[in-house]
């Protein structure tokens, strides 16, 4: 599950919500170019790499989206997403619209959701509330006209306004989307081979 935003739009939060709600969600670690934080764990928070191995990972086609931010490089591993998957969890990625498009070329079976906040004023509520300079308020919200441009080519809509019930609507989606057909077609095909059984 990829989810994106404008900044502000509260995907971090909205992950964060989803992994406590029930874990059969499971954070897909990235990859990073950048020092290392206190209080940071290689493999938990991040992937700690130097920018040579990151440009062999990309090089080599084993990420699913990459991005270069502020200097450094972030992206996602493709075998980050499969042992999550491997061990029958969900993955949730939070990353900006054009990874978002990367993933679902790379993995057409992503489900991509994207969060709108109710209205402009709350957005710029929530930047301001994070304590943005009014500069950089103003370069998000450029930024958030382009990304609210490209929603429609999400697979979901959903509205954040009020978090609980943000939270249990993306979970909700997630279980519709277990629920497909085209995800249960091993099932379909054994119990078609029992019913084939001679000895029924």
């Amino acid at each position: 599950m990829v989810i994106s935003a404008p900044s502000g739009g509260g995907k971090t939060v909205v992950r964060s919500g989803l992994l406590k709600l029930n874990r059969k969600f499971a954070f897909s670690v990235t990859c990073t170019t950048r020092a290392r934080r206190p209080g940071e764990t290689d493999g938990k928070d991040y992937y700690f790499v130097t920018v040579p191995q990151f440009l062999k990972l990309r090089a080599e086609g084993k990420l699913l989206e990459w991005a270069k931010v502020h200097g450094n490089y972030y992206g996602t591993p493709v075998k980050s997403v499969m042992a999550v998957l491997g061990k029958g969890r969900i993955p949730v990625m939070t990353i900006d619209v054009k990874g978002a498009r990367s993933v679902k070329k790379l993995f057409p079976e992503a489900v991509t959701v994207f969060l709108l906040p109710p209205d402009l004023k709350t957005l710029v509520q929530r930047l301001r509330g994070r304590g943005e300079a009014p500069e950089n308020v103003a370069v998000r919200l450029e930024t958030a006209r382009s990304e609210i441009k490209v929603a429609s080519g999400f697979d979901y809509l959903v509205i954040n306004d009020r978090l609980p019930e943000t939270i249990r609507e993306v979970a909700a989606i997630a279980e519709l989307e277990t629920l497909k057909t085209a995800r249960n077609l091993d099932k379909v095909r054994s119990f078609g081979t029992q019913l084939d059984r001679k000895d029924l």
